[in-house]
């Protein structure tokens, strides 16, 4: 140990036991000035003054070794951070001990807190990385057409464009869901007028695969937020245009109030998938037996799910006998009882 170590030692020990040095010189100078003013003289006090002496130095030894213990420890485990609870020195009262508990919980905190950033990474890393490869489809299609001496359809094209700008939408929402709730403004949003912008720029899909809207105009507003509702819709349609064959229909209606059905005429989802389509990365038999496995992320439904939660909506899949996949989005204005 190095000289400017002790000297912590010893500063820190007398700033420690500085009242109660003080409290113990002002009770044995009350006692002798007693003593004199009793007629009494100091020799008397001579073997008591002795004994106090040698019970306070035998007392501040013992201190100092007890402080010095304990303070070495501290150093030693703010030299290792994060220090491990057993590092920390034992308590030697009820004051100690509330400390080192604060401080065993604070070190708790700060690993949860590291774990959940590092599996919060992960998942970014294992979705961007699958992002790349689903991008990089469409890059490779408009490619091609570059490459080729006759001029490349202009409807094809449109449609590889589209898909890298779907996939663009949905990373910005993957990486903004995080910090979501920073992000929300409630308002009464007109159901109808938001189900038109979201057709409206999806209208060339619908287009190329000869998939016919049925949309009645219909009266209902949500509590809500206009972006986020609209994203969580925008990937229920998506879906829907992605499996749901040429030729085939969509329905969006308000089958009750607050009650939002998207409902198309596609393959459905198997009963053994159904209660995982939320789960993010999951595409199901449809995703990996399709004609074009690449076009499922297992992402979509993932993000529709993660923000109603955040907006305090609840969603729903069932698969009619009929055939095809039915969506209810259920926005009761009940669930925002939590933002007043």
């Amino acid at each position: 140990m190095n000289s400017k170590r002790i000297g912590q030692l010893l500063i820190g020990w007398l700033t420690t036991v500085r009242s109660t040095a003080l409290t113990l010189l002002g009770v044995t100078a009350a006692f002798v000035l007693m003593h004199l003013l009793g007629q009494g003289e100091v020799h008397e006090l001579f073997y008591t003054l002795l004994l106090l002496a040698f019970g306070a130095l035998a007392l501040s030894i013992r201190s100092f070794l007890r402080y010095a213990r304990v303070q070495l420890c501290l150093w030693d485990a703010l030299d290792h951070l994060p220090p491990d609870a057993a590092a920390l020195p034992e308590a030697s009262n009820a004051l100690l001990a509330d400390y080192r508990t604060l401080a065993i919980a604070y070190q708790r905190a700060r690993q949860d807190a590291l774990a959940h950033a590092a599996r919060q990474e992960h998942e970014r890393l294992d979705y961007f990385t699958l992002w790349v490869h689903q991008i990089k489809t469409p890059i490779a299609a408009l490619d091609l057409m570059a490459q080729d001496d006759a001029p490349p359809p202009r409807e094809l094209m449109r449609q590889e464009v589209f898909k890298i700008g779907q996939y663009a939408d949905a990373a910005l929402a993957f990486q903004r869901l995080q910090s979501m709730h920073n992000d929300l403004a409630l308002t009464e949003v007109p159901l109808y007028p938001l189900c038109c912008k979201l057709v409206k720029k999806l209208r060339p899909l619908f287009q190329y695969r000869r998939i016919s809207l049925c949309m009645e105009p219909f009266d209902g507003s949500a509590l809500t937020d206009a972006k986020w509702l609209g994203m969580a819709i925008g990937q229920v349609l998506t879906n829907a245009l992605k499996y749901t064959p040429e030729g085939g229909r969509i329905t969006i209606a308000l089958a009750a109030p607050l009650n939002l059905t998207i409902t198309d005429t596609g393959i459905g989802i198997s009963a053994e998938d159904l209660p995982r389509v939320f789960e993010r990365g999951f595409t199901g038999n449809a995703g990996r037996g399709g004609s074009d496995p690449n076009q499922s992320t297992g992402i979509g439904l993932y993000l529709c799910k993660q923000a109603c939660d955040q907006l305090g909506h609840r969603v729903h899949i069932h698969c009619p006998q009929a055939g095809g996949t039915c969506v209810t989005f259920l926005l009761e204005r009940e669930a925002y009882e939590a933002f007043s």
